[in-house]
């Protein structure tokens, strides 16, 4: 309960205590309970802070709850009238965000799983709309498991997904595909913008040291960028990165390198 006593509410409007725009939705679902003459079941938010009772208890901040009103068949001293039974599903609800979250992000990095970065893209090539992939990947990223141990490989997983979501917030998609493999998709540029972006990334890893417990880990990374072609499928176009990935690894690591060929026309 959000209230020390209920009796506190007693004989009270619901405009004395509540916010005048939560008072105007419920005394709206109390018309429409009334007009329809059946329960009435539906959720609703609300802020407790912004509950104007002299004394609360119970859980602060943002609450859910799930109000089941039914329509009295007897008047109540001369009027229709609701009873109203309210649960709160705080828990259930940050639950099920949990389980939607876990469907489609990443549960070390927060960012997108496979699954849902191909969905967003195919959605876009869809639309028409030009899709350059990225695909990043860790330099000797096994040599600092080895060395430092799996949490710190963990760490180093964590901080770069920071960085490129900290210096890729406009992009659509950033996911990691697994391990030490990072894509993302950068929609509607150039060539010359995609390949800029890459590098700005790669930079940004490169010339930042990665904190891990009291040690500051050099760290760079490999990208490999597909270009745009036509009617090319979302998974052509990271196949595409991959192989530019790969000529980027052969020549020294720490490169971004763009796909081409010269049996496509771009």
């Amino acid at each position: 309960s959000l209230y020390d006593d209920g009796q506190l509410l007693k004989g009270k409007n619901i405009y004395e205590f509540m916010p005048s725009e939560f008072a105007d939705f419920f005394i709206q679902q109390v018309k429409y309970t009334l007009s329809v003459g059946v329960l009435n079941t539906f959720d609703y938010k609300l802020e407790t802070d912004e509950v104007q009772i002299s004394k609360k208890e119970g859980p602060g901040g943002t609450q859910w709850f799930e109000a089941r009103m039914y329509p009295l068949n007897k008047l109540y001293k001369g009027q229709r009238a609701v009873t109203v039974m309210l649960i709160n599903i705080t828990e259930r609800r940050n639950l099920q965000k949990k389980l939607r979250e876990l469907s489609y992000l990443d549960p070390l990095t927060g960012l997108y799983n496979r699954r849902h970065f191909l969905e967003r893209v195919r959605m876009h090539l869809m639309e028409k709309g030009k899709v350059h992939i990225l695909i990043c990947d860790i330099d000797h990223f096994k040599i600092i498991n080895d060395t430092y141990g799996h949490l710190a490989g963990d760490a180093v997983l964590k901080e770069f997904a920071n960085r490129a979501k900290e210096l890729l917030k406009h992009t659509p998609a950033i996911a990691r595909f697994g391990g030490d493999e990072f894509v993302i998709a950068l929609t509607d540029l150039s060539d010359e913008a995609a390949f800029a972006i890459a590098q700005t990334l790669r930079r940004a890893v490169a010339e930042t040291p990665f904190p891990y417990q009291d040690k500051l880990l050099t760290v760079h990374i490999s990208i490999g960028i597909s270009q745009v072609f036509e009617d090319l499928e979302e998974t052509e176009l990271i196949a595409d990165a991959d192989r530019a990935l790969y000529q980027a690894k052969e020549a020294g690591r720490n490169q971004v390198c763009m796909f081409s060929s010269p049996s496509r026309e771009v």
